[in-house]
């Protein structure tokens, strides 16, 4: 038998730490498992080998020339991301949100694009950043349908989404797509829109659940229709409190919404969606979950980060709790990581197989986790 691309890869028999000397916000594992890309917030990227563990390479995301609305005057453009961004695999590109203008967050230097930086090893303009995709007010994460065909926008400060093509960038209707009916005309923006995910829900079809946070009266998710291309007809389904993060368990079945305190099992193959289980979430270290979360690609385990984006919180993000969403049963593993954890997600690799978690925080660490 042939191994494949990501069985080639030597599996790790412990923590591995890495140190990518940049504050890093987003990491996303390549297809093939022998490269982690992250972007650090004042736009610096790193290539990581995951054979040698060692930073192979640099590279710089280049703001967008020309976007729309413009730059603010005096401002010297810079690709930040606050988040997650998003990685596709069939065109080999990574998206990093343009978040902010500035270290500072402030509202006033919102980003409105993504940047496309072009990851494929034998390509001519490998690492360097090929496009620029209008959208939103401040970008967070990208998702993908299950074909890698649409790439769907999470758009944090107006509680929208934004639909393209990812084979060449290109908006599929509107620019923005309300998360909630009228949410980009808020002024000082709508609910919050944190995350995204697609999938294909088996019964169902593909869909997209993006969430929407800080508002009492829209708060949960927004559920668009992929297969009504270019309608992406829009349903809701309300859940209360901060929510964070989203993603579907193996089987493509439910849903897991992570919120600061407690993680919602969600049953989304059938219409409409029904809550399973309400899951309270430990907080021995008196942490709160706002980082990412990932799913085991076998089995009924999730694990989630206690991170904090804010740097005066240095304890925040320093442990990882173990949750079966099937029995509501959770255990936190604290330590190993290390602070300020922001990036979440698992991948398998190895003969045998063994599931990898990936973690990249803001205090300049990048972490891989045999599990």
């Amino acid at each position: 038998r042939v191994l494949t691309p990501c069985e080639m890869v030597p599996a790790k028999t412990g923590y591995v730490e890495i140190d990518t000397a940049f504050r890093t916000n987003m990491c996303h594992m390549s297809n093939d498992c022998a490269r982690i890309y992250t972007v650090s917030d004042n736009g610096i990227g790193c290539v990581i080998n995951v054979i040698t563990e060692i930073v192979e390479d640099f590279f710089t995301v280049t703001p967008n020339p020309s976007p729309s609305p413009p730059h603010p005057p005096g401002i010297t453009p810079l690709v930040h991301p606050f988040t997650k961004g998003g990685i596709n695999h069939k065109y080999q590109r990574l998206y990093v949100p343009a978040s902010f203008y500035s270290p500072t967050r402030s509202p006033d230097y919102g980003g409105y694009y993504i940047a496309v930086v072009d990851i494929n090893p034998v390509s001519p303009t490998y690492l360097q950043t090929v496009s620029w995709i209008d959208c939103g007010w401040i970008p967070e994460e990208v998702s993908f349908s299950e074909d890698n065909e649409i790439g769907v926008i999470a758009n944090y400060m107006q509680g929208t989404a934004t639909f393209f093509r990812a084979s060449n960038g290109q908006i599929i209707g509107a620019k923005e797509r309300d998360g909630f009916d009228g949410a980009g005309a808020i002024e000082g923006g709508g609910a919050f829109a944190r995350s995204v995910r697609c999938g294909n829900i088996p019964g169902v079809g593909n869909r997209a659940f993006m969430t929407l946070t800080e508002n009492t009266s829209n708060a949960g998710l927004a559920v668009f229709d992929l297969d009504s291309n270019p309608a992406f007809n829009r349903t809701n389904f309300p859940i209360s409190g901060f929510i964070d993060g989203v993603a579907f368990t193996p089987d493509n079945r439910r849903l897991l919404v992570l919120s600061t305190d407690e993680l919602t099992v969600l049953r989304v193959d059938v219409e409409p969606a029904v809550v399973e289980r309400t899951i309270t979430l430990p907080k021995t270290s008196g942490q709160t979950y706002m980082a990412g979360l990932a799913v085991r690609p076998t089995g009924d385990l999730v694990f989630l980060a206690t991170g904090n984006h804010n740097v005066d919180t240095a304890t925040q993000g320093t442990s990882l709790t173990q949750v079966n969403w099937a029995t509501g049963s959770t255990l936190e593993v604290p330590g190993g990581i290390a602070s300020q954890t922001w990036g979440l997600e698992i991948k398998s690799f190895g003969n045998p197989l063994k599931p990898h978690i990936i973690v990249c925080s803001r205090s300049g660490k990048l972490t891989m986790i045999p599990c």
